[in-house]
């Protein structure tokens, strides 16, 4: 098999405890990456052994796990197969019902766009592991997702898991021909065996570059907001209903972590309002400014906080110019864009960007 070396992650056993850095994921989701493995001659009883669970405590496809069970299901797989691209292969089986109702509100979606801003949504009630997001550059999106762990091996499996099956996920909706990827970009370093780069290639069915400042999926503006032929917004209403009831259910609701996925995606539409945020969290706008008051925040506060993370993101993973980054952060001038900037960061957005690129030569 393609990666075969026996490397893998260390288990609680042998380390004394995984770091999970405190990330949760949905036991359904889990139980679905078992059930993959077997197609790969894996045996689920096995690997829930290994892992320390269960077939119980995934016995609720809505329950959240801690994070560190996803990481020695997919150490043990990569222990027993030998096979070091196992999360890239198990990726090509994965279907949208894998994600529980954020995978069924997908195959509703009129458009990318929709299908981006709906997995930035409620990607929560599928996992705290990652956060999805999108990037418009001259001519292209870059479609991203991001890790919160710092085990370095389980990010290169679960990278290869999350995008191969936003790739694989691609495939399952009609009329997609209209945004084959341009390519895809990844953090890890590049495979030392040609046959590995060989097989991102032929998984993605683009051209996978490595050392890369992102991990992303890159496609055409153009397919952004081409329709799709299978929306259905009666259909998505109902999902977003039961993916809200969902919400009210979970043990400790994040009302601050919902309201910023929300607003995220206004932010980035450029069209950031608190009436519509209000709206699409189910209340009244003053209901709103009590919540966010109660959980220490407030609507500017949130803002602020998404146009900083925004502005760091474009200047540290894009080359675009301080003037076309302050347009994109809804600045009608870049003096007023880089005059906040350094009251945040105390220097000015070039320097804060050449800062970085001293860092990163550094480094090499």
């Amino acid at each position: 098999m393609i990666g075969k070396s026996g490397l893998g992650m260390q288990s609680d056993i042998e380390d004394g405890g995984v770091n999970d850095d405190g990330g949760r994921v949905q036991a359904g989701l889990l139980q679905n990456l078992v059930i993959l493995a077997e197609q790969f001659g894996l045996s689920y009883s096995t690997l829930l052994g290994d892992a320390g669970l269960s077939p119980q405590a995934l016995a609720d496809p809505n329950r959240m796990v801690p994070m560190r069970y996803v990481q020695q299901v997919l150490d043990a797989g990569v222990r027993r197969t030998g096979d070091d691209l196992l999360g890239l292969h198990l990726s090509e089986l994965t279907q949208p019902e894998s994600f529980g109702v954020a995978g069924y509100i997908v195959r509703a979606c009129g458009s990318l766009r929709e299908v981006i801003e709906m997995c930035m949504r409620y990607e929560h009630l599928v996992s705290s592991v990652g956060s999805t997001s999108f990037d418009v550059r001259p001519g292209q999106v870059a479609w991203t997702w991001k890790l919160t762990t710092t085990n370095p091996v389980f990010r290169l499996q679960a990278v290869d898991y999350m995008l191969g099956s936003l790739a694989t996920v691609r495939g399952h909706l009609p009329n997609v021909t209209h945004w084959d990827f341009d390519c895809v970009r990844l953090r890890r370093r590049a495979p030392e065996l040609a046959d590995q780069i060989r097989e991102y290639e032929r998984v993605f069915r683009c051209p996978v570059y490595f050392d890369q400042p992102i991990d992303a999926l890159v496609f055409p503006l153009a397919a952004l907001d081409a329709p799709l032929l299978h929306a259905n917004s009666a259909m998505r209403d109902v999902l977003e209903s039961h993916a809200r009831f969902l919400e009210s259910k979970q043990p400790e609701p994040d009302f601050l972590g919902s309201a910023r996925a929300i607003l995220k995606t206004m932010v980035m539409r450029g069209k950031p309002s608190r009436s519509v945020l209000a709206n699409a969290m189910g209340m009244s706008s003053r209901h709103l400014l009590r919540r966010l008051t109660d959980a220490g925040s407030s609507y500017r506060a949130l803002l602020g906080e998404l146009r900083e993370e925004m502005a760091r993101n474009l200047l540290l993973e894009s080359d675009e110019s301080i003037e076309t980054i302050a347009h994109r952060l809804q600045y009608t001038e870049s003096q007023s864009f880089i005059r906040w900037f350094k009251a945040c960061h105390g220097v000015t957005p070039a320097r804060f960007r050449q800062q970085a690129a001293n860092q990163g030569n550094d480094g090499n």
